[in-house]
């Protein structure tokens, strides 16, 4: 009875610590932003800093030692060379009768390229239970680029590289989802924080996400609960990500763009490179002289470069009646947009529309940049080729910033 009553105690404990078993990984995301760059950067390994990049076809860093080299045969070696630019040739390195791997990663800032060798690296990312990171998950050899210094140029100092978020084959979703099996779901989640000071978390898995409420950090809710859904468009063109955009929306009047503005099917790219919303030419000029139209009651001031339409607001836009952005999604659906990621403060009495023309030629005619994805919850799942968003957490009482990262 005494053995049966051990043996029943034994599965009850197994069971538990397999229900218990965590499902999604965390690492923290660090800001460099100034009036005309907004980056982000991915911290692995407890201090190794990449920046964020969702085109990115692979990780890149810069490597302080050798490194082993790859063979040429194999399968990761195939699909970085695939995506090596015409403008950068690259051949392999030949060594005592082997072959070994090069490619050529691209700085997302400069656009310039540099033929560099391909290596295996290993990787430390932690574990979350939704709430705080618990325990440290190793990956072993993952395939990564070593890039000369010269690749860093306009990356902030103590950034070492670039982490590819793409749906490439050799993006860290992939490679964690690769090795983990069914343990992830193919799907990460950004949320990039407004604050210098703060960390924003990114997390690969699905979820839960809790962050702390502002006025009482002892109680949290799960962002994964808010979210709104709209399909991931396919681009064969790119690595990217893009969504349906069927028109543009201030104060709940719709703004009439030229026919055809937008790209054939309708995309929209999201980017974490572009630092301000960029628009094609006949749709900014619609955009904001509807916007004027709906803030005429707020004072305008000169323009402040890179911005075209300036507003007097004093040291904040609280209490003034900043019209409210939509962006009408092809399923039906909306991303608001709040004025905590419409206007941009520049100095003491002046802020600034942060949507930028992007010219008469623009490919894109639409990209989302980055601050209007702040203190925003952003899930990118390819199980379902689905964005999640939760547009702003300010509402909700929280931040990107609140993640408790305390080891």
């Amino acid at each position: 009875m005494n053995a049966l009553l051990l043996l029943l105690i034994l599965a009850l404990t197994l069971s538990t610590e397999v229900f218990a078993q965590p499902h999604t990984l965390v690492a923290p995301i660090l800001p460099y932003t100034g009036r005309t760059t907004s980056l982000y950067s991915i911290t692995l390994n407890g201090g190794e800093h990449y920046i964020i990049d969702l085109d990115a076809p692979f990780t890149w860093c810069q490597c302080q030692s050798p490194q082993p080299m790859v063979g040429c045969n194999s399968g990761a070696c195939a699909v970085a060379r695939s995506y090596i630019p015409p403008s950068c040739p690259v051949n392999n390195t030949f060594t005592d009768g082997q072959c070994y791997c090069n490619d050529a990663p691209v700085n997302p800032i400069t656009k310039s390229c540099a033929p560099s060798q391909a290596t295996y690296k290993d990787i430390v990312i932690y574990w979350t239970d939704g709430r705080s990171v618990t325990t440290g998950m190793d990956f072993n050899r993952l395939y990564v680029s070593c890039a000369p210094p010269s690749l860093l140029q306009s990356l902030p100092e103590e950034v070492i590289g670039v982490g590819a978020l793409s749906r490439s084959s050799l993006s860290l979703l992939s490679v964690f989802t690769d090795l983990l099996g069914q343990l992830v779901a193919r799907k990460f989640a950004l949320c990039l924080p407004s604050s210098i000071e703060a960390r924003g978390a990114i997390f690969f898995g699905d979820g839960p996400y809790y962050l702390p409420y502002h006025r009482d950090p002892s109680a949290d809710f799960d962002v994964a609960k808010v979210l709104t859904y709209t399909p991931l468009q396919d681009d064969r063109t790119s690595l990217g990500y893009f969504i349906n955009l069927t028109g543009i929306s201030i104060n709940g009047k719709d703004v009439h763009v030229p026919q055809n503005s937008f790209n054939c099917n309708q995309s929209v790219k999201l980017s974490t490179i572009v630092p301000y919303t960029t628009l094609k030419s006949n749709i900014y000029k619609t955009f904001i002289r509807g916007f004027k139209k709906a803030a005429k009651g707020i004072n305008q001031v000169p323009k402040v470069e890179p911005f075209r339409l300036c507003f007097t607001v004093g040291t904040n836009t609280n209490g003034l009646d900043i019209p409210q952005i939509d962006l009408l999604l092809g399923n039906g659906e909306k991303w608001t947009i709040y004025p905590s990621n419409s206007i941009k403060q520049v100095d003491d009495n002046v802020a600034c529309l942060a949507f930028i023309d992007g010219g008469k030629t623009v490919e894109q005619a639409v990209v989302i940049g980055t601050f209007q994805m702040e203190d925003n919850l952003l899930q990118f799942d390819l199980d379902q080729s689905r964005l999640g968003f939760s547009s702003s957490l300010y509402p909700y009482g929280t931040t990107c910033g609140g993640f408790n990262f305390t080891v």
